[in-house]
């Protein structure tokens, strides 16, 4: 018998031996692992900072929300919560301020409040306020001259002086001589004094964009340290005052809106200090 038909015999005996209809063992079923719930999805509280920017950016007009996202990115790049001015304050002007035309209602309100009681605080600032410098006295005025200026006018018009003398006292001599209003030093002191009026002019924006970043991020800085002493347990804070004569337009800020924190106006220096209970 060959090799080749005792392995076929073989492998026949196997198979009768078999038990009929015996099915082969099933495969092990993959179980699949039970779906796990989707974590919460937990929101980060809003900063101080974000809070106070989005309430006063609402009384901006003039910017997009994109502008108005993007400045605020710019603040955070500071890593100050606001209080890096530096940080910010020229690259956000130039970027979203210069050259447009621009409005801060909040401002505008206070100042026509301000205006309705023919009083204004201690620290406003009037963006507005243009120099007229021909209402001054002719004395005040040529105190914006230069010394040199004033001893070169008086050697011109052969009016002997004291070199040691003060600006004052060479202003005094120079307006009480004649001509003085036809002379070349006159005209050089109108020119100086048009370009105050345009450089006041120009400013505007800007000194109003100060305003603004600043308002923001006092106020943040407000609430920020308030939620700390919160969290100390502190309830009471007193108004603490630059001036006392201003304590009218805070108490007219506060009753306006009673959550209000400093500044309560634009440029307001107000501050809250916290009352212990032992004081």
């Amino acid at each position: 018998m060959s090799f080749l038909n005792f392995l076929k015999k073989r492998r026949a005996k196997k198979a009768r031996g078999r038990t009929a209809g015996a099915a082969p063992a099933p495969a092990p079923v993959a179980r699949t692992a039970a779906a796990r719930p989707a974590p919460p999805i937990v929101s980060m509280p809003k900063s101080a900072y974000d809070r106070v920017y989005a309430e006063v950016m609402a009384t901006v007009e003039g910017l997009s929300q994109d502008d108005v996202a993007e400045l605020l990115l710019l603040v955070k790049e500071s890593g100050s919560d606001g209080l890096n001015l530096g940080g910010y304050f020229t690259r956000g002007y130039e970027r979203f301020f210069k050259n447009r035309e621009w409005r801060w209602r909040e401002y505008d309100e206070w100042r026509e409040t301000f205006e309705k009681l023919a009083a204004f605080p201690s620290n406003w600032t009037d963006i507005n306020y243009v120099p007229t410098p021909a209402n001054r006295p002719t004395h005040t005025r040529l105190l914006d001259l230069d010394v040199v200026e004033l001893q070169h006018y008086l050697t011109e018009t052969g009016v002997p002086f004291d070199a040691t003398l003060q600006k004052t006292q060479l202003a005094s001599m120079a307006e009480h001589t004649e001509g003085l209003k036809t002379s070349r030093l006159w005209t050089r002191l109108l020119k100086k004094e048009e370009e105050a009026v345009q450089e006041a002019i120009a400013r505007r924006p800007k000194v109003l964009y100060d305003l603004l970043m600043r308002t923001i991020a006092y106020r943040a800085k407000s609430i920020r340290d308030l939620e700390r002493a919160q969290a100390l347990g502190i309830r009471k804070h007193e108004v603490m005052l630059v001036f006392e004569a201003d304590r009218r337009f805070v108490d007219l800020a506060r009753k306006k809106n009673p959550d209000a924190v400093p500044p309560y106006y634009p440029n307001d220096f107000t501050q809250l200090r916290p009352i212990l209970d032992n004081d």
